[in-house]
């Protein structure tokens, strides 16, 4: 995804998530919903960044 920041564009990492479905069932206000399990996939490298002049990984 790509998005800007005053002026600076850059491109968004975000992580995939996987979804499963699990037997358990919840109830809220007489609603009843299935629990998932959310599994996320690993993160990209990290990238070195600067910000006011000071270096750092994100």
């Amino acid at each position: 995804m790509k998005l800007s920041f005053l002026g600076q564009s850059y491109e968004a990492s975000t992580p995939m998530i996987a979804a499963t479905k699990t037997r358990e069932t919840l109830t809220f206000r007489g609603q009843s919903y299935s629990q998932k399990q959310y599994t996320v996939a690993l993160r990209q490298p990290t990238e070195e960044l600067t910000y006011r002049g000071v270096r750092y990984t994100a």
